[in-house]
């Protein structure tokens, strides 16, 4: 096994984008032949050496870290299938998309559109995402499927669009829509905004405050430390099916009371 640290040499004036820089690929290159892998940068392919410093070390697992401000670095882990991606910084858009298996750390900020259509694996954020986290890709009804996401600060709009499956926890703030179009799989927020759950017909979504709900959610009750989705949330929480503006809604949010 093997870790392949990449080391940004300068802040890009235009975005890079690493699709295809994945722990499996590299595991039986040679350091040349690393170097040498073709990266997006604006219009043009140019080689990793180009704006990376690359080392390669021993790991007990195939791993990527990439260190410095990637904030300008898109579609960081796309596609990622197996092994784990450390990011010692911010990252930009498009990271964790469609990816299948594996691990990805993130230790700053994230940009728009990650973890796109996420089917499997897990991603953890130690800043803050962008708009459309866990969402689908654009023109899409198909969103997240699988795998399980954690952010350690907030979120921006439509977190989960058409999601299907897998888990999402946000220890700070969500902003509007989040859940929007929800299909399936749980949601965990400590605090969301409004419009939480619009057009949602099933899943569910568990938030110790919210600012408001739409008027398509229907109370049915309370409960008092609930199952949900196969995990038992301690506390009392008083519960709302829908959004009923939508047929056959069988979506439910459950609020800490």
């Amino acid at each position: 096994m093997r870790e392949l640290i990449l080391k940004l040499k300068e802040k890009p004036d235009i975005c890079l984008e690493v699709e295809g820089i994945l722990p499996n690929v590299i595991a039986e290159k040679s350091l040349e032949e690393i170097e040498n892998l073709p990266i997006q940068y604006g219009n043009k392919r140019v080689k990793l050496s180009e704006f990376f410093d690359a080392y390669v070390e021993k790991s007990e697992t195939p791993r990527i870290i990439f260190d410095g401000d990637m904030s300008r670095v898109k579609r960081i882990g796309w596609k990622l299938d197996g092994g784990e991606i450390v990011v010692r910084g911010n990252a930009g858009m498009y990271l964790g998309a469609f990816m299948r298996e594996g691990k990805i750390v993130v230790e700053g900020d994230v940009g728009h559109f990650s973890a796109l259509n996420m089917s499997g694996g897990t991603i953890v954020i130690n800043g803050n995402a962008g708009n459309y986290l866990c969402a689908s890709y654009r023109g899409e009804w198909r969103g997240m499927s699988g795998g399980t996401v954690i952010v350690k600060g907030n979120v921006g709009k439509e977190l989960g669009s058409y999601m299907r499956g897998g888990k999402i926890v946000v220890e700070g703030t969500a902003d509007e829509f989040a859940g929007v179009c929800m299909r399936g799989g749980i949601v965990v927020i400590n605090r969301a905004k409004a419009r939480l759950g619009a057009g949602m017909i099933g899943g569910a979504i568990v938030v110790n405050e919210v600012e408001e709900l739409l008027p398509g959610f229907l109370e049915e009750g309370e409960e008092e430390n609930p199952e949900i989705e196969g995990e038992k949330f301690e506390g009392r929480f008083k519960v709302f099916s829908g959004d009923h503006a939508e047929r056959k809604a069988k979506g439910k949010i459950y609020v800490r009371l």
